[in-house]
Order: C-alpha cells, then sequence, then structure tokens
C-alpha cells in the first residue's frame, strides 16, 4: 500500500514537474517571440527615419526641372534665420511663438514664411531658365562676390545645422550662383517695364515737405527710468530741478567742443546710444575730443533723426520744443538747457533739410509698384510658358520653424 502511495506520489510529481517545465518552457518561448517583435519593430522604425532622411523628397517641378527639399535647404535656412531673429523679438514684447502666431489673415507666420519660400524658389527656378535662354553667364565679379558669400555662409553653420540639412559648400555655392543669375535677369526685365517713376511717387502721396529729415545730436538726462522689474520710477520736481544743474554746468564744455559726440565715453557713468531706427551718424572723432563728463555723471548723448509728418510723440519730444528744433540754423546749438515733460536737453542741428527719408520713402513706393507688376508678369509668363506641379504630400511634411534650426 505505502509503496503503491509512493508510485502514485511520483506519477503525479513527475507530472507536475512536466507540466512546470511546459509553463516556464511557453513563457520563455513567449519572450523570445515578444524580443523579435520588438527588434523587427525598432529595425522597421530606423530604416523608416533613415528612408525619410536619406531618400530624394521631391517638392516640386519647374517644366523639366526637378526640386528636392535638399535643392531648397539653403533658402530654407534664410528663411528660418530671419523667422528664428523674429521669433525673439516676438517673445520680447508679446509671449509665445513667432512661428504659431496668427497674421491678420488668419494664416500663421510660419505658414506665410513657407509660403513666401515656395514661391520663391519656384520663381527663382523661372528667372533662371529664362537667363540661360538669354544667354546669361557670370560675370568675373560675380563669381568673386559667390565664393564669398558662399564661404561666409558655410562658416556660420553649425555641426548640427550641417547635420540636419545636408548643406556644404558645393550646394550653396549651387544656391548662389543660380540665385545672381535669376537676381539679375529679374532686375533686367523689370527695367524694359513701362512704369513711371513720378507718378508713382505722386499716387504715393510722398512729397519732399513730408519727408523733410532734421538730424540733430543732443546731450540729455531722461525724467523717468525703468526699474529692474519694469516699473517706471517718475523724478520729483527737486530732482527735476538738480538735473537741469547738473546738465546746464556742463553747457559750456559741450557748446564749445569741436566734435560734439566726444563729451561722454566709457570712462563716465553716462551713456552714449542710438535713439531710434533712423538715428544720424555721429560724425567721425577729432584729433582734440576736448572735456568730458564728470565721472559718475547723468548726462547720456545720443542722435536722432526727426521727420517733418511726425507727430510729437513719434518724434519723443512735447510739441513745444519740436518746433524749436524745427527751427533751428545747421551748426545751432540750444542756448541752454532746454526741456519738455520727459527730460532736460542741449541739442545741436547737423542737418536740417536731408532728403534721406524722402529718398528712402520714394525707392520704396518705387520698389513696390516694380514688384507688384512683376508679379503681374511672371504669372503670365507662367501661364505661356510654364507647367508648375507641388507635391503636396511631401511638401506638408516640411514644418517650418525646425527644418533648420531648433524651435
Amino acid at each position: 500500500m505505502n509503496s503503491a502511495k509512493r508510485v502514485s506520489n511520483q506519477t503525479i510529481n513527475s507530472k507536475k514537474e512536466g507540466k512546470d517545465k511546459g509553463v516556464a518552457q511557453s513563457s520563455g518561448n513567449g519572450r523570445v517571440i515578444a524580443i523579435g517583435i520588438a527588434a523587427v519593430f525598432l529595425v522597421f522604425v530606423i530604416v523608416m527615419v533613415c528612408w525619410e532622411k536619406l531618400h530624394p523628397r521631391l517638392i516640386m517641378t519647374v517644366n523639366d526641372e526637378k526640386i528636392y527639399l535638399s535643392d531648397m535647404m539653403t533658402d530654407i535656412y534664410s528663411t528660418e534665420q530671419t523667422g528664428a531673429y523674429l521669433d525673439q523679438i516676438y517673445k520680447q514684447s508679446n509671449g509665445g511663438s513667432y512661428w504659431s502666431a496668427e497674421s491678420k489673415d488668419g494664416r500663421t507666420y510660419g505658414e506665410i514664411l513657407k509660403e513666401n519660400t515656395l514661391n520663391t524658389v519656384m520663381q527663382k527656378q523661372m528667372m533662371y531658365d529664362e537667363a540661360i535662354e538669354a544667354g546669361y553667364t557670370l560675370t568675373d565679379e560675380e563669381n568673386t562676390q559667390i565664393e564669398s558669400d558662399a564661404e561666409k555662409m558655410y562658416s556660420e553653420l553649425t555641426a548640427s545645422v550641417k547635420n540636419n540639412t545636408g548643406l556644404n559648400k558645393k550646394k550653396i555655392l549651387a544656391y548662389y550662383q543660380k540665385k545672381t543669375l535669376a537676381d539679375r535677369y529679374k532686375k533686367d526685365w523689370i527695367d524694359t517695364f513701362d512704369i513711371d517713376d513720378a507718378q508713382v511717387i505722386s499716387d504715393a502721396g510722398i512729397t519732399p515737405e513730408a519727408y523733410r529729415q532734421y538730424d540733430i545730436q543732443y546731450y540729455y538726462i531722461p525724467y523717468s527710468s525703468t526699474d529692474d522689474n519694469g516699473n517706471e520710477i517718475v523724478m520729483s520736481d527737486d530732482e527735476r530741478a538738480a538735473a537741469i544743474e547738473e546738465l546746464q554746468n556742463s553747457y559750456n564744455d559741450i557748446s564749445g567742443l569741436e566734435d560734439f559726440s566726444t563729451y561722454i565715453d566709457s570712462s563716465s557713468n553716462g551713456s552714449s546710444e542710438k535713439a531710434d531706427a533712423n538715428a544720424t551718424a555721429t560724425p567721425a572723432p577729432t584729433e582734440n575730443p576736448g572735456p568730458k563728463a564728470p565721472e559718475g555723471t547723468n548726462i547720456k548723448y545720443t542722435t536722432k533723426s526727426i521727420i517733418a509728418n511726425e507727430t510729437a510723440d513719434e518724434a519723443g519730444f512735447d510739441d513745444e520744443l519740436l518746433n524749436s528744433i524745427k527751427a533751428m540754423n545747421n551748426g545751432d546749438i540750444t542756448g541752454s538747457v532746454v526741456e519738455d515733460s520727459k527730460g532736460c536737453y542741449i541739442i545741436k542741428m547737423v542737418e536740417n533739410n536731408s532728403t534721406e527719408k524722402y529718398d528712402s520713402e520714394c525707392s520704396s513706393a518705387i520698389n513696390e509698384k516694380e514688384e507688384e507688376v512683376f508679379q503681374e508678369k511672371i504669372e503670365q509668363l507662367e501661364a505661356d510658358k510654364y507647367v508648375i506641379e507641388v507635391n503636396d504630400d511631401e511638401w506638408d511634411k516640411v514644418a517650418f520653424g525646425s527644418v533648420t534650426i531648433n524651435n
């Protein structure tokens, strides 16, 4: 009986061990299969990533010319560099991303830059084709400039950009060669357009009187400042009186300067700065710079260009002072310290009838008109001579703001 029990127990144990071995073997096989599936999936992902990175991605054809994404990388890089700069400014003033911010027409600025880049590449190819057909070739001077521009751009590329875009010196050279020839043909073509420059300027309402420019240099102490938290700090009446006295004490030294710009330098705590984008150039320093501001001064120096049609707020002065400035003759210096609600000043009139702004406005209006007519002409040229197809499936995958930069 005991022997029978032992045999029975052995049988049971043997079956149990066999079952355990089967479960273990089944579990091991499952792990092997899972690992195999994971490995196959990983290989598949790697292959797909490599395929996306390495296979030529056709973006468009212009007649028989195939343009791949790799051919557009220099254009995209240039656009994204501009976008990155605008993104920094946008974040400082508005917060958020410039690329995803919406414009007035509902599109994001990233979408606008993307569309502009596609159109630029398309039109560049058309102008290049027309240039070749017309027998255009690069001049020695153009080739020298192209070499310089290509070398400069290539030297500015980071290792990450080179790796992500595949850009090299050869591709950048090809970009500048095509662009230079296309741009010259475009300019020559525009010169054949029947555009009346005088009429364009008249239609835009641009007159020498409205855009008369007054270039000034001045020393000043502002009546307000900003703390580290962005809060405005406004001077009291006593502080304003002290500021006027400080500037007046320097009047004789400043008004007697041969070079009006030299009173403030790095040895003082004052500052020399540009007031705005239209600031006039400071004359070259002389060999005898004259007296300097005392150490620790609150006096600042800057230059500014005032335009006749600007309001007082736009010019940065109160009305009364602005009118007094406009009445100054070339070389005049205010007879003493003058002030308005914003600060106190010693002002010198450099040029009271500059045409710089007027000339700039005229050029802008003419260029705008030329571009308008060019767009009309090139649309007609496309209809007459070109078949252009855009591969939307591939172009839609291109996310501007992250192609050549890390956004």
